[in-house]
């Protein structure tokens, strides 16, 4: 046992004083019984009884026979200890790191704030919020720029990720370094919903490395560009909110699944019906696309197609929150989940009110009696005359 070896044994002892500093018990060590050689030993020994000296340690010995051996190492003042090892005290320099992380991040804005905030206390404590430890300040200023330019962005911005990133912070891959601890803590204040996966989130923020077009199919146009003879076509982002009927409209219909989204608009739509892909959460082009729809004049309500479970809902509910009209289940029942579906566990969703369109759903999936149902597994069906108006079923 080297001097060094030693030292990192006195160590120890300031760290587990700084693991739980409420301790009421000073912490103590058992002293090492096996040396390489005589030579270690008294080095060790010398460090130990400097220690001592110093009123850092007390060295507390055996019993019987053994009350000339070391038994152990108990700290007797953290403060003496910490000068003797030249160690500066954890609280000290979470303390500096939270005023250099301050000083180099100016808040702008509530939210990033907030996450100041939330580093600022955890460094304090001890703790690593959002992955992020006090040695860590260049990645949590980092963190905060990252975080300041995505909830900056101007929801017409239409760059793309990589340089929207490189003309805002300097660092083209910054914000895709930062994406997941950007989602989380957005998640965790409650501004993206928790069902969201990373890409999803930064899609719905606008963050992506080139936004997907939306996919539409029926009578809709763009300026003069009718594509009402196609089976369906991508609109580019940027000119998703100027879609608008190009004939009368029968139904509008959102579907969450890809495949679900070919089959139904080759063999389920009918003529007038306005099928939109949504892909998951829908990302602000689609969220734009259904915005406008949602005020022609003959739009009523939107059909949704979704997954039966936890995603699916969080999906419909979020539909529901963006648009203006009703949105209602489509292929999504109770009874298609009990007869095609797989067990599941209850699902932790709000209650929602009776006369929600998506309460019977949620309800069922709260309960026992839930399975699960991905959209694939059905058939697309067209929606029927008696339900194009009716947002009660």
């Amino acid at each position: 046992m080297t001097a060094s070896k030693a030292r990192e044994l006195l160590g120890i002892l300031l760290d587990r004083v700084e693991d739980k500093p409420d301790r009421t018990r000073p912490p103590s060590e058992a002293a090492p019984t096996d040396f390489q050689s005589a030579n270690d030993r008294e080095a060790f020994l010398r460090i130990l009884a400097d220690a001592e000296r110093n009123g850092g340690i007390s060295v507390v010995k055996g019993r019987g026979e053994a009350r000339h051996l070391i038994d152990r190492i108990r700290l007797r003042d953290a403060s003496t200890l910490y000068t003797f090892l030249g160690r500066v005290p954890a609280d000290e320099l979470a303390r500096e790191a939270v005023a250099k992380l301050r000083a180099q991040s100016p808040a702008q804005g509530t939210d990033v704030a907030q996450a100041l905030d939330v580093i600022a206390a955890g460094w304090l404590r001890g703790e690593r919020p959002l992955g992020l430890g006090r040695e860590r300040l260049d990645q949590a200023a980092e963190f905060i720029v990252a975080l300041q330019a995505a909830l900056t962005r101007d929801t017409l911005d239409r760059r793309d990720l990589r340089t929207y990133s490189g003309q805002v912070t300097g660092d083209s891959k910054l914000m895709e370094r930062q994406a997941s601890r950007i989602v989380a803590f957005l998640k965790e204040i409650g501004r993206l919903d928790a069902g969201l996966s990373d890409h999803q989130a930064m899609a719905s923020l606008g963050l992506e490395k080139f936004p997907q077009p939306v996919l539409i199919s029926g009578p809709v146009r763009v300026g003069a560009a009718d594509f009402c003879q196609l089976v369906y076509v991508g609109i580019a982002p940027e000119q998703a909110p100027l879609v608008e009927p190009s004939a009368p409209t029968r139904s509008l219909v959102t579907i969450e699944n890809l495949a679900s989204f070919n089959r139904h608009v080759r063999e389920a739509r009918l003529a007038g019906d306005v099928v939109v892909y949504t892909g998951g959460f829908p990302s602000r082009a689609v969220v734009a696309a259904l915005v406008a729809i949602s005020r022609w004049p003959a739009s009523r309500i939107i059909h949704h197609w979704g997954d039966i479970d936890e995603g699916g809902l969080r999906i419909a509910l979020n539909l529901s929150s963006v648009v203006s009209i009703p949105v209602v289940p489509h292929l999504m029942t109770p009874e298609l989940a009990q007869q095609h579906g797989a067990p599941t566990k209850p699902v932790k969703l709000l209650t929602l009110p009776p006369d929600h369109p998506w309460h019977i759903l949620v309800d069922f999936l709260r309960s026992d009696e839930a399975r699960r149902l991905e959209q694939e597994r059905i058939d697309p069906q067209p929606i029927s005359d008696d339900r194009r108006g009716d947002h009660r079923r």
